[in-house]
């Protein structure tokens, strides 16, 4: 069952399309609100929506309607999603053109905030929801050595630079200056991080405040309590457990750096096995 918000907007959404375009085959909810782990005010609602047909400018001229709709009824509700014809499923981002998204409140027809990945594949493949048309085969294949190479890349390059900014923000004076964006830092930092570990880990995709859950079995204690901040501030529960915003961020950095070590030591020897 959906949460009332996403069910709403999702069906204004598919309503407002059905109406301006018939070239929609089906549209998939992926992401949180598929893994069960939703969050009003904290989450995003992710979508593909299946072509029958390319796009023509009219069609992308009345997607851009549909949303104006949608944000006319739901202002606060964070939308994200791809418009894509069924032989793109499964690609990389870089194999299909054109490539319409619907992100940051604005139709894009080149692509820009489209979330295209290993990741999207296996959550939609394994745990998409179908609002709206008929079921989809989603008979594309993600292999695990593709869904695992595009994660240890992601950790050693977009996370690293995260980790080497926090670090950074240690040398600063005043940590007590920074609580709400140390507060966003921890969160995302946090679960984003271990839901690469337990990916690389497992071999499977959980939501970030799972992988939080799975962090405190595995990560050393001394660490859970950051991430059961983090988790609380994922849940928009008021609840702190750090009196020094220096000692939470040192802290921080050090799980981020255990992290890191431990998922690319796991994949190596999980690459190692797989090469074989």
């Amino acid at each position: 069952m959906l949460p009332q918000v996403v069910e709403r907007t999702m069906k204004k959404l598919c309503d407002s399309l059905s109406v301006k375009n018939f070239n929609i085959a089906a549209v998939y909810i992926y992401g949180s609100v598929a893994l069960g782990d939703y969050i009003e005010g904290s989450s995003d609602i992710d979508f593909i929506a299946i072509l029958r047909e390319p796009l023509n400018i009219s069609d992308i001229q009345a997607i851009s309607a549909a949303h104006r709709e949608v944000e006319n009824v739901f202002p606060q509700a964070d939308i994200m999603g791809a418009y894509l014809l069924d032989n793109d499923l499964g690609k990389p981002q870089s194999e299909i053109s054109p490539l319409i998204t619907y992100y940051n409140k604005h139709v894009h027809s080149n692509g820009y905030g489209a979330d295209i990945n290993p990741i999207t594949w296996w959550t939609l493949k394994n745990h998409g929801i179908k609002v709206f048309g008929s079921e989809q085969s989603l008979n594309y294949e993600v292999e695990i050595k593709s869904l695992l190479g595009y994660v240890i890349d992601n950790l050693n390059n977009y996370w690293v630079t995260w980790i080497e900014r926090l670090e950074k923000q240690l040398l600063l004076s005043d940590q007590e200056r920074f609580t709400k964006q140390l507060d966003e830092s921890v969160e995302w930092c946090t679960l984003g991080m271990l839901r690469q570990l337990y990916t690389i880990k497992e071999h499977n995709i959980k939501s970030k405040v799972e992988a939080g859950y799975y962090g405190i079995t595995t990560v050393p204690q001394h660490w859970h309590r950051l991430i059961y901040e983090a988790i609380n501030i994922k849940r928009l529960r008021p609840e702190r457990y750090y009196c020094s915003n220096e000692k939470r961020l040192t802290d921080l950095v050090a799980l981020l750096r255990y992290i890191h070590l431990e998922a690319n030591r796991v994949f190596d020897d999980s690459n190692g096995l797989l090469n074989k």
